[in-house]
């Protein structure tokens, strides 16, 4: 058996959809404001990608 392949579509998806809604919850109970969003927005980005990279590979 081979094993199976991440769905990169979906990672893409899910990482710019949960940090976008982390942003916003953040922005919207006053803990970031929209000013402030340049590297912290990043790396909401990035550790919501590794998680799905992370759960894509779950056998």
């Amino acid at each position: 058996m081979s094993k199976p392949k991440p769905d990169v579509a979906g990672i893409i998806a899910g990482t710019v959809l949960t940090g976008g809604a982390t942003i916003w919850m953040l922005n919207d109970h006053g803990v970031l404001q929209t000013k402030d969003l340049g590297l912290t927005g990043a790396l909401l980005l990035l550790v919501a990608g590794i998680i799905g990279l992370a759960a894509s590979h779950r056998g």
